[in-house]
């Protein structure tokens, strides 16, 4: 049977309405009521992960593996309320999601524990879910950048390209792809940043698998060409960055692509302005690469597109509709596979409210090249790091 909490299993902590709730997520609720007005949604509960994170900061989860967890968030026109089991509730309140009240569900009985919470809070009324009605204009508000949420990009941008390049000049001759990618997460994690995607190939793999999970044992040792691909998030936003490290003498076959790898990621990075769609994108990355010898590429692995508090909202696709906008972040990875090598290209932009490009993650003492694009203007993009 399931168990009802009575007042003694439920315990409730009240903060001053919003008065302890830091301003950036207090902006992000008075946007999300205002949403839910114009909709007609009186209460809204948030399940999962990403628009759990863009209204609290907090994690929601547990395993790290799981969209939603053991936190929902509940709102209406009146109160904001983090909903959770007692296991969770000193975390929540305390670490997670400070300043906001909290109320705690009896582990014992769960989901009605739980579920009774709700119902009190909903009171007869109708409520919607994130995942619901308001799903995609709920995710139309968490790209639109607050300046708060661009000064906590920057810091994570300045955090991962500094964790990327002291993970890339770690590596060494021998080292399996599954040890490049611990010492991955040891950068990342040192500087508060969950890894939520690793990738790693050395040397002939980067040319024939585009999305490298690490592997370990015989075979994945590194010889001579590492890349690692990252997504990591702090507080919910996500930024992506891709880096090459070579032991010697770079090899011409990868010397050729990865300067082509550049070219087309400038490109794009600079073709980045308000009012272009994403099929007009995915139609210059057609003809970036074509235009370079390698028309097959953009066939071959998906090319970026919006990033924020997912690692990519949408990706460019033929007779995609999407609109670039400005104070939004974008995340392009150009890449290209050689006969026995393969390359990448990645960083997260922030496209400010004058339009202008501002590249996020740029990784310090990195070696990079300024590259011309076809209508002649510059962009420094990252080479390849010879150790």
């Amino acid at each position: 049977s399931v168990l009802v909490p009575s007042v003694s299993v439920v315990r409730i902590f009240r903060f001053g309405a919003m008065s302890g709730i830091a301003p950036q997520y207090a902006e992000h609720i008075a946007a999300c009521r205002e949403l839910m007005k114009a909709e007609g949604v009186e209460c809204l509960l948030v399940g999962k992960a990403p628009a759990f994170f863009w209204l609290t900061g907090g994690r929601c989860y547990v395993p790290t593996i799981e969209e939603s967890g053991p936190a929902q968030f509940f709102l209406d026109q009146e109160k904001v309320v983090v909903v959770t089991t007692a296991i969770e509730g000193n975390k929540m309140r305390t670490q997670e999601c400070p300043g906001f009240e909290v109320r705690e569900a009896a582990w014992a009985g769960l989901p009605g524990t739980m579920d009774a919470i709700i119902e009190e809070l909903v009171a007869g009324r109708k409520v919607e879910k994130d995942t619901d009605s308001l799903s995609a204009k709920i995710d139309e508000l968490m790209v639109d950048l607050s300046d708060a949420d661009v000064a906590a990009y920057r810091a994570l941008g300045k955090d991962i390209g500094e964790a990327l390049a002291e993970a890339a000049k770690s590596v060494s001759i021998g080292d399996s792809e599954y040890k490049v990618a611990g010492i991955t997460h040891a950068c990342y994690n040192k500087r508060g940043i969950d890894l939520v995607m690793i990738a790693v190939a050395h040397d002939e793999r980067i040319a024939w698998d585009r999305h490298p999970l690490p592997r370990l044992g015989a075979g994945t040792e590194l010889k001579k060409v590492c890349m690692i691909a990252t997504c990591g998030r702090r507080s919910g936003l996500v930024a992506s960055v891709s880096r090459v490290v070579c032991f010697g003498e770079v090899p011409a076959e990868l010397r050729t692509i990865h300067d082509v790898c550049m070219q087309v990621d400038a490109e794009i990075n600079l073709a980045t302005v308000p009012g272009k769609t994403a099929d007009e994108l995915y139609d210059l990355l057609t003809k970036a690469y074509a235009d370079r010898g390698f028309a097959e590429q953009i066939l071959q692995h998906h090319q970026g597109g919006l990033i924020g508090y997912k690692c990519r909202h949408w990706i460019a696709q033929p007779g995609g509709t999407q609109v670039i906008k400005a104070g939004r972040a974008y995340a392009w990875n150009p890449t290209i596979a050689g006969k026995t090598i393969g390359t990448k290209s990645e960083d997260t932009i922030y496209l400010n409210k004058d339009g202008a490009v501002e590249v996020l993650s740029a990784s310090p003492d990195w070696p990079m090249v300024d590259v011309k694009t076809a209508d002649g203007r510059t962009m420094p993009r990252p080479d390849i790091l010879v150790r």
